[in-house]
Protein backbone atom coordinates (compact mmCIF):
# COMPACT_ATOMS: atom_id res chain seq x y z
CA UNK A 1 0.00 0.00 0.00
CA UNK A 2 1.22 3.47 -0.84
CA UNK A 3 0.58 6.03 1.89
CA UNK A 4 -0.71 9.30 0.51
CA UNK A 5 1.55 12.28 0.62
CA UNK A 6 0.69 14.36 3.68
CA UNK A 7 -1.64 17.10 2.53
CA UNK A 8 -1.89 20.65 3.74
CA UNK A 9 -5.55 19.97 3.95
CA UNK A 10 -4.07 19.53 7.45
CA UNK A 11 -2.61 23.01 7.10
CA UNK A 12 -5.85 24.39 5.73
CA UNK A 13 -7.86 22.78 8.50
CA UNK A 14 -5.61 24.68 10.89
CA UNK A 15 -6.27 27.82 8.85
CA UNK A 16 -10.01 27.29 9.20
CA UNK A 17 -9.76 26.71 12.96
CA UNK A 18 -9.46 30.40 13.63
CA UNK A 19 -9.51 30.21 17.42
CA UNK A 20 -6.19 31.46 18.74
CA UNK A 21 -4.43 28.60 20.54
CA UNK A 22 -1.99 29.07 23.37
CA UNK A 23 1.58 28.62 22.10
CA UNK A 24 4.98 28.94 23.53
CA UNK A 25 6.81 31.94 22.12
CA UNK A 26 7.54 31.21 18.45
CA UNK A 27 11.18 30.64 17.56
CA UNK A 28 10.79 30.76 13.77
CA UNK A 29 12.73 34.03 13.52
CA UNK A 30 15.39 33.31 16.13
CA UNK A 31 18.78 32.66 14.59
CA UNK A 32 20.31 29.19 14.70
CA UNK A 33 24.08 28.68 14.77
CA UNK A 34 25.70 27.48 11.52
CA UNK A 35 27.18 24.37 13.12
CA UNK A 36 23.69 23.23 14.21
CA UNK A 37 22.29 23.87 10.74
CA UNK A 38 25.14 21.96 9.12
CA UNK A 39 24.59 19.03 11.47
CA UNK A 40 20.91 18.88 10.54
CA UNK A 41 21.66 19.15 6.83
CA UNK A 42 24.26 16.40 7.10
CA UNK A 43 21.71 14.12 8.79
CA UNK A 44 19.17 15.05 6.10
CA UNK A 45 21.56 14.28 3.23
CA UNK A 46 22.99 11.12 4.76
CA UNK A 47 19.51 9.71 5.42
CA UNK A 48 18.37 10.39 1.87
CA UNK A 49 21.46 8.80 0.38
CA UNK A 50 21.08 5.68 2.51
CA UNK A 51 17.30 5.23 2.44
CA UNK A 52 15.66 6.97 -0.53
CA UNK A 53 15.30 4.29 -3.21
CA UNK A 54 14.47 6.82 -5.94
CA UNK A 55 17.00 9.50 -5.12
CA UNK A 56 18.67 9.15 -8.52
CA UNK A 57 15.56 8.44 -10.61
CA UNK A 58 15.51 11.79 -12.39
CA UNK A 59 18.94 13.16 -11.55
CA UNK A 60 22.36 11.54 -11.55
CA UNK A 61 24.43 11.20 -8.40
CA UNK A 62 26.71 14.00 -9.57
CA UNK A 63 23.71 16.29 -10.07
CA UNK A 64 22.37 15.45 -6.63
CA UNK A 65 25.81 15.97 -5.08
CA UNK A 66 25.94 19.40 -6.71
CA UNK A 67 22.48 20.24 -5.35
CA UNK A 68 23.34 19.12 -1.82
CA UNK A 69 26.69 20.89 -1.87
CA UNK A 70 25.18 24.17 -3.08
CA UNK A 71 22.54 24.04 -0.32
CA UNK A 72 25.13 23.19 2.33
CA UNK A 73 27.29 26.13 1.24
CA UNK A 74 24.49 28.52 2.24
CA UNK A 75 24.75 27.42 5.86
CA UNK A 76 27.83 29.52 6.67
CA UNK A 77 26.06 32.04 8.89
CA UNK A 78 23.26 32.08 11.49
CA UNK A 79 19.87 31.49 9.95
CA UNK A 80 16.25 31.50 11.14
CA UNK A 81 14.24 28.30 11.28
CA UNK A 82 12.04 29.38 8.38
CA UNK A 83 15.06 30.32 6.27
CA UNK A 84 16.65 26.92 6.93
CA UNK A 85 13.31 25.27 6.19
CA UNK A 86 13.41 27.03 2.82
CA UNK A 87 16.82 25.45 2.12
CA UNK A 88 15.45 22.01 3.03
CA UNK A 89 12.36 22.50 0.86
CA UNK A 90 14.52 23.62 -2.05
CA UNK A 91 16.65 20.49 -1.73
CA UNK A 92 13.57 18.25 -1.42
CA UNK A 93 12.04 19.82 -4.52
CA UNK A 94 15.33 19.36 -6.36
CA UNK A 95 15.12 15.58 -5.89
CA UNK A 96 12.08 15.67 -8.20
CA UNK A 97 10.16 13.12 -6.18
CA UNK A 98 6.63 14.09 -5.17
CA UNK A 99 6.45 11.64 -2.26
CA UNK A 100 9.38 13.30 -0.48
CA UNK A 101 8.26 16.18 1.72
CA UNK A 102 9.37 18.41 4.58
CA UNK A 103 7.41 20.16 7.34
CA UNK A 104 8.12 22.71 10.01
CA UNK A 105 7.54 21.57 13.60
CA UNK A 106 3.76 21.84 14.22
CA UNK A 107 4.08 24.50 16.92
CA UNK A 108 6.19 26.72 14.67
CA UNK A 109 3.92 26.21 11.68
CA UNK A 110 0.86 27.11 13.75
CA UNK A 111 2.61 30.17 15.15
CA UNK A 112 3.21 31.39 11.58
CA UNK A 113 -0.41 30.75 10.63
CA UNK A 114 -1.96 32.44 13.64
CA UNK A 115 0.53 35.24 14.29
CA UNK A 116 1.75 36.24 10.85
CA UNK A 117 0.37 38.55 8.23
CA UNK A 118 0.13 37.34 4.64
CA UNK A 119 -0.38 38.57 1.12
CA UNK A 120 -4.16 39.15 1.35
CA UNK A 121 -5.41 37.64 -1.92
CA UNK A 122 -6.08 34.06 -2.93
CA UNK A 123 -4.44 33.59 -6.33
CA UNK A 124 -5.15 30.96 -8.98
CA UNK A 125 -2.37 30.33 -11.50
CA UNK A 126 -3.08 29.24 -15.06
CA UNK A 127 0.00 29.01 -17.26
CA UNK A 128 1.98 32.22 -16.89
CA UNK A 129 -0.90 34.18 -15.37
CA UNK A 130 -2.49 34.59 -11.95
CA UNK A 131 -6.03 35.61 -11.03
CA UNK A 132 -8.03 36.44 -7.92
CA UNK A 133 -10.58 33.80 -6.98
CA UNK A 134 -13.05 36.08 -5.20
CA UNK A 135 -13.89 39.75 -4.84
CA UNK A 136 -11.48 41.14 -2.25
CA UNK A 137 -9.43 44.25 -1.48
CA UNK A 138 -11.43 46.25 -4.03
CA UNK A 139 -10.63 43.84 -6.87
CA UNK A 140 -13.36 41.80 -8.60
CA UNK A 141 -13.14 38.01 -8.78
CA UNK A 142 -11.13 36.98 -11.81
CA UNK A 143 -8.88 40.05 -11.79
CA UNK A 144 -5.54 39.28 -13.41
CA UNK A 145 -2.63 40.11 -11.11
CA UNK A 146 0.49 40.99 -13.11
CA UNK A 147 3.09 42.00 -10.51
CA UNK A 148 3.74 41.87 -6.78
CA UNK A 149 6.36 44.26 -5.46
CA UNK A 150 7.24 44.97 -9.13
CA UNK A 151 8.09 41.33 -9.74
CA UNK A 152 6.12 39.64 -12.56
CA UNK A 153 3.82 36.95 -11.15
CA UNK A 154 5.19 34.39 -13.58
CA UNK A 155 8.71 34.97 -12.26
CA UNK A 156 7.35 34.55 -8.72
CA UNK A 157 5.56 31.36 -9.75
CA UNK A 158 8.72 29.89 -11.26
CA UNK A 159 10.74 30.67 -8.16
CA UNK A 160 8.12 29.34 -5.73
CA UNK A 161 7.76 26.19 -7.83
CA UNK A 162 11.37 25.36 -6.92
CA UNK A 163 10.11 24.80 -3.36
CA UNK A 164 7.26 22.44 -4.29
CA UNK A 165 8.15 18.76 -4.83
CA UNK A 166 6.85 16.85 -7.85
CA UNK A 167 7.76 13.80 -9.90
CA UNK A 168 10.34 14.66 -12.56
CA UNK A 169 9.70 17.87 -14.45
CA UNK A 170 5.91 17.71 -14.16
CA UNK A 171 4.37 21.10 -13.43
CA UNK A 172 0.66 20.32 -13.06
CA UNK A 173 1.05 18.99 -9.53
CA UNK A 174 2.84 22.20 -8.55
CA UNK A 175 -0.01 24.28 -9.95
CA UNK A 176 -2.50 22.15 -8.02
CA UNK A 177 -0.49 22.50 -4.80
CA UNK A 178 -0.30 26.28 -5.05
CA UNK A 179 -3.81 26.90 -6.38
CA UNK A 180 -5.81 24.85 -3.90
CA UNK A 181 -3.59 22.26 -2.29
CA UNK A 182 -0.49 21.76 -0.20
CA UNK A 183 1.23 25.11 -0.72
CA UNK A 184 -1.18 28.08 -1.00
CA UNK A 185 0.53 31.04 -2.62
CA UNK A 186 0.10 33.40 0.33
CA UNK A 187 1.62 30.85 2.76
CA UNK A 188 4.54 29.89 0.54
CA UNK A 189 5.23 33.56 -0.31
CA UNK A 190 5.46 34.33 3.43
CA UNK A 191 7.79 31.39 4.07
CA UNK A 192 10.18 32.13 1.24
CA UNK A 193 10.18 35.94 1.10
CA UNK A 194 9.49 36.71 4.74
CA UNK A 195 7.18 39.20 6.41
CA UNK A 196 5.90 42.27 4.58
CA UNK A 197 3.48 44.94 5.82
CA UNK A 198 2.34 46.24 2.43
CA UNK A 199 2.41 45.04 -1.16
CA UNK A 200 2.48 47.02 -4.36
CA UNK A 201 0.26 44.99 -6.68
CA UNK A 202 -0.06 45.41 -10.43
CA UNK A 203 -3.27 44.23 -12.08
CA UNK A 204 -5.41 44.61 -15.20
CA UNK A 205 -8.67 46.50 -14.85
CA UNK A 206 -11.91 45.60 -16.65
CA UNK A 207 -10.70 47.42 -19.76
CA UNK A 208 -7.40 45.52 -19.75
CA UNK A 209 -5.39 48.55 -18.62
CA UNK A 210 -2.48 48.11 -16.25
CA UNK A 211 -3.14 49.52 -12.78
CA UNK A 212 -1.39 49.40 -9.42
CA UNK A 213 -2.71 49.37 -5.88
CA UNK A 214 -1.25 49.15 -2.40
CA UNK A 215 -2.53 46.26 -0.28
CA UNK A 216 -1.91 45.77 3.42
CA UNK A 217 -0.80 42.39 4.71
CA UNK A 218 -3.49 40.62 6.72
CA UNK A 219 -3.82 37.96 9.36
CA UNK A 220 -5.38 34.88 7.85
CA UNK A 221 -8.53 35.19 9.94
CA UNK A 222 -9.08 38.66 8.44
CA UNK A 223 -9.02 37.47 4.81
CA UNK A 224 -12.14 38.40 2.85
CA UNK A 225 -12.29 34.83 1.56
CA UNK A 226 -10.43 31.75 2.71
CA UNK A 227 -9.64 28.35 1.19
CA UNK A 228 -12.07 25.68 2.28
CA UNK A 229 -10.82 22.08 2.62
CA UNK A 230 -12.64 19.64 0.37
CA UNK A 231 -14.42 16.85 2.23
CA UNK A 232 -15.89 13.71 0.69
CA UNK A 233 -18.96 11.85 1.84
CA UNK A 234 -18.62 9.51 -1.14
CA UNK A 235 -15.54 8.65 -3.22
CA UNK A 236 -17.08 6.15 -5.63
CA UNK A 237 -20.11 6.54 -7.89
CA UNK A 238 -21.62 5.36 -11.17
CA UNK A 239 -24.11 7.45 -13.12
CA UNK A 240 -25.62 7.27 -16.58
CA UNK A 241 -25.95 9.75 -19.42
CA UNK A 242 -28.03 9.61 -22.60
CA UNK A 243 -26.59 7.72 -25.56
CA UNK A 244 -25.40 4.64 -23.73
CA UNK A 245 -22.74 6.50 -21.72
CA UNK A 246 -21.80 5.80 -18.11
CA UNK A 247 -19.68 7.99 -15.83
CA UNK A 248 -17.63 6.20 -13.16
CA UNK A 249 -16.14 8.53 -10.55
CA UNK A 250 -13.23 7.30 -8.42
CA UNK A 251 -11.82 9.96 -6.09
CA UNK A 252 -9.54 7.67 -4.08
CA UNK A 253 -7.77 4.30 -4.24
CA UNK A 254 -7.02 4.49 -0.52
CA UNK A 255 -8.89 1.79 1.40
CA UNK A 256 -8.64 3.62 4.71
CA UNK A 257 -10.52 6.61 3.29
CA UNK A 258 -13.12 4.32 1.74
CA UNK A 259 -13.65 2.63 5.09
CA UNK A 260 -14.54 5.99 6.62
CA UNK A 261 -17.31 6.47 4.03
CA UNK A 262 -18.35 2.78 4.26
CA UNK A 263 -17.40 2.05 0.64
CA UNK A 264 -15.81 -1.15 -0.61
CA UNK A 265 -13.68 -0.72 -3.73
CA UNK A 266 -13.78 -4.34 -4.93
CA UNK A 267 -17.53 -4.61 -4.46
CA UNK A 268 -18.10 -1.25 -6.16
CA UNK A 269 -16.18 -2.32 -9.27
CA UNK A 270 -17.83 -5.74 -9.46
CA UNK A 271 -21.32 -4.30 -9.12
CA UNK A 272 -20.59 -1.41 -11.48
CA UNK A 273 -19.14 -3.45 -14.34
CA UNK A 274 -21.91 -6.02 -13.95
CA UNK A 275 -24.42 -3.19 -14.27
CA UNK A 276 -22.64 -1.84 -17.35
CA UNK A 277 -22.86 -5.28 -18.94
CA UNK A 278 -26.51 -5.81 -17.99
CA UNK A 279 -27.50 -2.38 -19.31
CA UNK A 280 -25.38 -2.90 -22.46
CA UNK A 281 -23.54 0.37 -21.87
CA UNK A 282 -21.19 0.97 -24.80
CA UNK A 283 -19.12 3.96 -23.68
CA UNK A 284 -17.50 4.70 -20.35
CA UNK A 285 -16.02 7.84 -18.78
CA UNK A 286 -13.77 7.21 -15.78
CA UNK A 287 -13.14 10.33 -13.69
CA UNK A 288 -10.03 9.98 -11.52
CA UNK A 289 -9.30 13.70 -11.23
CA UNK A 290 -8.12 14.76 -7.77
CA UNK A 291 -7.40 11.10 -6.92
CA UNK A 292 -4.02 11.19 -5.15
CA UNK A 293 -3.62 7.40 -5.12
CA UNK A 294 -3.76 4.77 -2.42
CA UNK A 295 -3.65 0.98 -2.38
CA UNK A 296 -1.74 -0.58 -5.28
CA UNK A 297 -4.21 -3.42 -5.75
CA UNK A 298 -7.08 -1.06 -6.46
CA UNK A 299 -5.50 0.40 -9.57
CA UNK A 300 -4.64 -3.08 -10.81
CA UNK A 301 -8.18 -4.27 -10.07
CA UNK A 302 -9.71 -1.43 -12.10
CA UNK A 303 -7.33 -2.15 -14.96
CA UNK A 304 -8.46 -5.78 -14.91
CA UNK A 305 -11.99 -4.80 -15.95
CA UNK A 306 -10.73 -2.92 -19.02
CA UNK A 307 -8.95 -5.76 -20.78
CA UNK A 308 -9.49 -9.34 -21.90
CA UNK A 309 -5.85 -10.33 -21.60
CA UNK A 310 -3.44 -10.95 -18.70
CA UNK A 311 -1.16 -7.97 -18.13
CA UNK A 312 1.90 -6.95 -16.10
CA UNK A 313 1.45 -4.08 -13.66
CA UNK A 314 4.78 -3.46 -11.94
CA UNK A 315 8.10 -4.49 -13.47
CA UNK A 316 9.98 -4.14 -10.20
CA UNK A 317 9.80 -2.81 -6.64
CA UNK A 318 13.01 -2.28 -4.69
CA UNK A 319 14.56 -0.47 -1.76
CA UNK A 320 18.17 0.63 -1.42
CA UNK A 321 18.97 -2.78 0.08
CA UNK A 322 16.63 -5.35 -1.52
CA UNK A 323 14.59 -6.17 -4.57
CA UNK A 324 11.07 -7.50 -4.04
CA UNK A 325 9.95 -10.84 -5.43
CA UNK A 326 6.47 -11.86 -6.55
CA UNK A 327 5.82 -13.39 -3.15
CA UNK A 328 6.49 -9.99 -1.56
CA UNK A 329 3.95 -7.99 -3.57
CA UNK A 330 0.91 -9.25 -5.50
CA UNK A 331 1.14 -6.66 -8.26
CA UNK A 332 4.55 -7.97 -9.36
CA UNK A 333 2.75 -11.05 -10.66
CA UNK A 334 0.99 -11.10 -14.04
CA UNK A 335 -2.49 -9.70 -13.42
CA UNK A 336 -5.58 -11.46 -14.70
CA UNK A 337 -8.53 -9.82 -16.48
CA UNK A 338 -11.81 -9.64 -14.59
CA UNK A 339 -15.35 -10.36 -15.66
CA UNK A 340 -17.36 -8.73 -16.98
CA UNK A 341 -14.69 -6.70 -18.79
CA UNK A 342 -15.43 -3.49 -20.67
CA UNK A 343 -13.80 -3.06 -24.07
CA UNK A 344 -15.86 -0.23 -25.53
CA UNK A 345 -14.48 3.32 -25.78
CA UNK A 346 -13.16 4.57 -22.43
CA UNK A 347 -12.35 8.20 -21.68
CA UNK A 348 -10.29 8.84 -18.53
CA UNK A 349 -10.35 12.31 -16.97
CA UNK A 350 -7.03 13.27 -15.33
CA UNK A 351 -5.40 16.34 -13.77
CA UNK A 352 -2.41 17.47 -11.73
CA UNK A 353 -3.78 15.97 -8.52
CA UNK A 354 -3.63 12.49 -10.04
CA UNK A 355 -0.66 11.06 -8.23
CA UNK A 356 1.01 7.88 -7.02
CA UNK A 357 -1.19 4.80 -7.56
CA UNK A 358 -3.62 6.76 -9.74
CA UNK A 359 -0.83 7.62 -12.14
CA UNK A 360 0.28 3.98 -12.09
CA UNK A 361 -3.20 2.91 -13.19
CA UNK A 362 -3.37 5.61 -15.87
CA UNK A 363 0.04 4.66 -17.25
CA UNK A 364 -0.88 0.97 -17.54
CA UNK A 365 -4.30 1.80 -19.02
CA UNK A 366 -2.57 3.93 -21.63
CA UNK A 367 -1.35 0.65 -23.17
CA UNK A 368 -4.94 -0.11 -24.20
CA UNK A 369 -6.05 1.13 -27.64
CA UNK A 370 -9.65 1.82 -26.58
CA UNK A 371 -8.66 4.12 -23.67
CA UNK A 372 -8.12 7.85 -24.22
CA UNK A 373 -7.20 10.57 -21.72
CA UNK A 374 -8.73 14.02 -21.30
CA UNK A 375 -7.70 16.97 -19.14
CA UNK A 376 -4.28 17.82 -17.70
CA UNK A 377 -1.02 15.94 -17.30
CA UNK A 378 -0.91 13.86 -14.14
CA UNK A 379 1.19 15.06 -11.23
CA UNK A 380 2.72 11.60 -10.83
CA UNK A 381 5.48 10.20 -13.05
CA UNK A 382 4.64 7.94 -16.00
CA UNK A 383 7.35 5.35 -15.37
CA UNK A 384 6.62 4.88 -11.68
CA UNK A 385 7.42 6.52 -8.37
CA UNK A 386 9.04 6.08 -4.99
CA UNK A 387 6.45 5.54 -2.29
CA UNK A 388 5.18 2.48 -0.38
CA UNK A 389 6.72 2.37 3.08
CA UNK A 390 8.38 5.53 4.33
CA UNK A 391 10.40 6.80 7.25
CA UNK A 392 9.76 10.06 9.06
CA UNK A 393 13.08 11.75 9.82
CA UNK A 394 13.14 14.43 12.53
CA UNK A 395 16.21 16.64 12.21
CA UNK A 396 17.90 16.78 15.63
CA UNK A 397 18.33 20.54 16.10
CA UNK A 398 15.54 22.21 14.12
CA UNK A 399 12.98 19.38 14.51
CA UNK A 400 12.00 19.76 10.86
CA UNK A 401 10.26 16.58 9.70
CA UNK A 402 11.26 14.95 6.41
CA UNK A 403 9.24 12.11 4.92
CA UNK A 404 11.49 9.72 2.97
CA UNK A 405 9.82 7.11 0.72
CA UNK A 406 11.53 3.72 0.69
CA UNK A 407 10.10 1.67 -2.21
CA UNK A 408 10.89 2.41 -5.83
CA UNK A 409 8.16 1.22 -8.21
CA UNK A 410 8.74 0.70 -11.93
CA UNK A 411 5.48 0.48 -13.85
CA UNK A 412 4.95 -1.90 -16.78
CA UNK A 413 4.44 0.85 -19.34
CA UNK A 414 5.49 1.31 -22.94
CA UNK A 415 8.34 3.73 -23.65
CA UNK A 416 7.32 7.29 -24.38
CA UNK A 417 9.07 10.41 -25.64
CA UNK A 418 9.67 11.97 -22.21
CA UNK A 419 11.54 10.33 -19.33
CA UNK A 420 10.47 12.74 -16.61
CA UNK A 421 6.81 13.56 -17.27
CA UNK A 422 3.41 12.30 -16.21
CA UNK A 423 0.61 10.85 -18.32
CA UNK A 424 0.00 13.43 -21.03
CA UNK A 425 -3.64 13.55 -22.14
CA UNK A 426 -4.75 12.78 -25.69
CA UNK A 427 -7.12 15.73 -25.39
CA UNK A 428 -5.44 18.41 -23.24
CA UNK A 429 -7.80 20.95 -21.72
CA UNK A 430 -7.04 23.44 -18.94
CA UNK A 431 -10.05 25.31 -17.49
CA UNK A 432 -10.01 29.10 -17.84
CA UNK A 433 -10.40 31.37 -14.83
CA UNK A 434 -14.04 31.93 -15.82
CA UNK A 435 -14.57 28.16 -15.89
CA UNK A 436 -13.12 28.00 -12.39
CA UNK A 437 -15.20 30.88 -11.03
CA UNK A 438 -18.40 29.55 -12.61
CA UNK A 439 -17.56 25.99 -11.54
CA UNK A 440 -18.03 24.86 -15.13
CA UNK A 441 -16.63 21.40 -15.75
CA UNK A 442 -15.34 21.83 -19.29
CA UNK A 443 -13.30 18.64 -19.13
CA UNK A 444 -16.36 16.54 -18.38
CA UNK A 445 -18.25 18.40 -21.10
CA UNK A 446 -15.55 17.44 -23.60
CA UNK A 447 -15.58 13.82 -22.42
CA UNK A 448 -19.35 13.59 -22.89
CA UNK A 449 -19.08 15.19 -26.32
CA UNK A 450 -16.33 12.79 -27.43
CA UNK A 451 -18.20 9.80 -26.05
CA UNK A 452 -21.38 10.85 -27.82
CA UNK A 453 -19.73 11.08 -31.22
CA UNK A 454 -17.44 8.05 -30.87
CA UNK A 455 -18.72 4.86 -32.40
CA UNK A 456 -18.55 1.81 -30.22
CA UNK A 457 -16.72 -0.95 -32.12
CA UNK A 458 -18.01 -4.48 -32.18
CA UNK A 459 -15.53 -6.96 -30.73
Amino acid sequence: MKPLRTSLACLLSVFIAIAEPAYAQTTTDQLIAPELLKTDFSVFRDSLEKLHAGLYTYKSKSQMDQLFNSCSAKLDKPMSLTAFYGVIRYAVSGIEDGHTSAFLPPENNQAIIHRSKFFPLLLYFIGTRAYTTCAAEGLPAGTEITTIEQRPVNALRKELFTYIPSDGSTQTGKYADMNDGDSPFFYLYRLIYGACETFEVGYLDSAGKERTTQLKAKMFQDFTCRPVPVTFKQYLSLTYQPGGIAVMTIKSFFNHKLEVTHEDFARFLQESFTALSDKKIQKLIIDVRDNAGGNDENGARLMGYLTRRPFPYYVSIETTSRKFEVKDHDQLAIQQPREPHFTGPVFVLINGKCFSGTTDFAGIARNLPHVKFIGEETGGGYYGNTSGARTALILPNTKIKVNIPLWKYKAAVKPMKYKDRGIIPDYPLVPTIQDVLQQRDVQMELALKLATYTKAPVY
